[in-house]
């Protein structure tokens, strides 16, 4: 026995002048092996796409960020109540499974990465920083001894 099955979510908000959507995409195919006297084979391979992309509201920026993650697993079930059962059992728990892994490696990195770029002082805080800088360590070389 083989079936497939495609989960799709999608997401839309209009602001004023940006815009955010994004969209989850589940293909899940599994493959069952039905054994006399045994515990039915079930092996799923499942497939998440996923796609986000943002626009500022003033539109002069855009963000689009899109990716896949595949995860396989088997395991042995009784088939007493039913492979549809099962079959929603393991899809289920693996969709949640791989979102969780999403969200925690994916979107935390990216969220790392864009906070470490975006910039929480202003220009000015840093010139003035520079500045100070620049004339302590220039006081502070003109200090120093020559080596003999």
């Amino acid at each position: 026995l083989c079936c497939r099955c495609l989960c799709r979510k999608q997401w839309y908000q209009r602001r004023v002048r940006g815009e955010n959507c994004g969209a989850w995409d589940a293909i899940n195919i599994m493959e069952v092996s039905e054994r006399l006297g045994r515990p039915s084979h079930y092996k799923l391979t499942t497939t998440v796409m996923t796609r986000i992309k943002s626009k500022s509201e003033d539109g002069s920026h855009e963000m689009n960020l899109g990716g896949s993650l595949m995860r396989q697993k088997e395991e042995d079930l009784p088939s007493d109540n039913g492979h549809i059962i099962n079959i929603g059992q393991l899809v289920e728990s693996m969709e949640n499974n791989i979102r969780q892994q999403i969200e925690g490696v994916y979107f935390g990195k990216t969220r790392d990465v864009v906070n470490g770029v975006r910039s929480l002082t202003e220009l000015s805080q840093k010139k003035s920083f520079s500045r100070v800088m620049n004339a302590e360590l220039t006081g502070a070389i003109s200090k120093r001894k020559p080596l003999d």
